[in-house]
């Protein structure tokens, strides 16, 4: 071989050389892309910002969502649920959202029964309606853009106590008490109200029994106020007299306790609570 053709043959392979160890440099140089996943709160806040290589899964498992979890008042607490919907794999800068379970203790109606015509028992929860609703966001959106929220109610009223809860202690200190009704778990009452104790109640002359001579005092009183006059009551003494509770001493009170009065005279153990209902 000629000394110039073996220079061609040299250069060459420097060429392809060069070539080589060009491509094999830019190989080695390039590095993966990656990406931003930015984790928002419920409110759209920065949570945390986490970077991921290109085409690997996501792992939000070292977010701390316990900041999350708080009371929004006495009876309403909100806490992390799940994520909002992300790809398998991360192919570029994505937003994912932290989506809530929010619980709401609700009182819906108070209980009914706040008179009482004897101490013995306990507080009747009767009418009273207390509720939990959950609300839960889902990854799906509705059509203005928000996160849809599936809703659930439990009624819990059974589950609620009261304080107190037996009559003698509540009429303890006289013929009006404020009593208590908490949710589950919960030191703090949803319900307060008064109750009230009727002791004697349609013994309207005061002499500790019910019968006929208590219904002529009622239509005396109601015969004074007939005629313009102001019936002169001892203390006490008109409530037991209204018998029906509506604020006026008149015949139809004389009517219903000579049938509570004829009621106990064939044996039978008549109740105000009957009695008033129309029982």
């Amino acid at each position: 071989m000629t000394t110039g053709k073996l220079a061609a043959v040299v250069m060459s392979v420097s060429m392809l050389s060069g070539v080589f160890c060009t491509a094999g440099t830019r190989t080695l140089a390039a590095e993966k892309s990656q990406h931003t996943v930015t984790v928002k709160d419920f409110d759209g806040n920065v949570l945390d910002k986490i970077t991921v290589d290109d085409g690997t899964k996501l792992d939000l498992s070292g977010v701390d969502t316990s900041s999350l979890e708080k009371h929004l008042d006495i009876y309403t607490q909100i806490g992390f649920s799940s994520w909002s919907s992300y790809p398998d794999k991360i192919t570029s800068d994505i937003t994912v959202y932290a989506l809530y379970t929010k619980r709401a203790i609700s009182l819906d109606a108070v209980p009914t029964k706040v008179r009482y015509y004897s101490d013995n028992g306990n507080v009747d929860l009767s009418g009273l309606k207390v509720s939990i609703t959950s609300y839960t966001q889902r990854p799906e959106k509705d059509s203005s853009g928000k996160f849809k929220v599936d809703e659930e109610r439990l009624n819990i009223e059974s589950k609620c106590t009261v304080s107190p809860s037996d009559l003698k202690t509540a009429f303890a200190d006289g013929n009006k008490a404020s009593v208590k009704v908490y949710p589950i778990d919960s030191s703090k009452p949803i319900a307060v109200y008064d109750i009230y104790h009727y002791p004697n109640h349609g013994d309207s002359n005061l002499d500790g029994n019910v019968d006929a001579s208590d219904a002529s005092a009622i239509l005396s009183f109601y015969s004074l106020a007939s005629t313009g006059r102001t019936p002169e009551y001892k203390e006490g003494q008109k409530s037991r007299c209204d018998v029906d509770h509506n604020d006026n001493v008149d015949a139809n009170d004389a009517s219903l306790v000579l049938v509570y009065y004829s009621a106990a005279s064939t044996g039978k153990s008549p109740s105000w609570d009957d009695m008033l209902a129309g029982k």
